[in-house]
């Protein structure tokens, strides 16, 4: 009788260490995201209209306290609506949705970013960030940074004073030492 019952836990410790491959995280494969210039008026709250996601295994991820910043072209961090017509930078930070891990390298096979006409992309990397957690420890989390030039999309007008504001933004910036 023990024999059998040996028998049966061994063969089900063994069962169970083939089933165990099974239960590890998914590989992202490709990553599908839309970058849109057509947001005048949004804030950076309005993660979706952003950044849309073309694919399920990416959710958006928080680094600081949004996954989404703005900063103006004089370098000023950006909190009010966008206006149409003026030059950001975004910051977007994505991370891999449950069951989902990220690759170890981003190339143009695994991330495909299409622009809005007025998004040119800079810099994107895999990049690990700790992030607290409600109990006040924190845990290290990988994701997905994605940099880009946005020109917020606008009339003929709404272009030349943006540009001209911009041009402002940047000489006020500017210093010496």
């Amino acid at each position: 009788m023990k024999k059998k019952v040996l028998s049966v836990l061994l063969s089900l410790l063994i069962v169970c260490a083939c089933l165990l491959p099974a239960l590890a995280l998914q590989d992202c494969g490709t990553i599908s995201v839309r970058l849109n210039s057509d947001i005048a008026g949004l804030t950076k709250n309005d993660v979706q209209k952003l950044i849309e996601l073309r694919t399920g295994n990416v959710k958006y991820g928080i680094r600081t306290s949004e996954p989404v910043s703005f900063s103006d072209y004089g370098g000023s961090s950006e909190n009010g609506k966008l206006v149409a017509g003026r030059t950001y930078t975004a910051h977007y930070y994505l991370t891999a949705a449950d069951g989902y891990a990220l690759p170890e390298q981003l190339t143009d096979s695994n991330l495909v970013i299409d622009c809005g006409k007025g998004v040119t992309v800079y810099n994107k990397a895999i990049v690990t960030s700790n992030v607290r957690l409600a109990d006040g420890s924190f845990d290290e989390v990988k994701g997905i940074q994605i940099y880009a030039k946005i020109v917020v999309d606008g009339n003929f007008f709404q272009r030349m004073i943006g540009l001209f504001y911009d041009f402002y933004l940047k000489v006020k910036a500017f210093q010496l030492y």
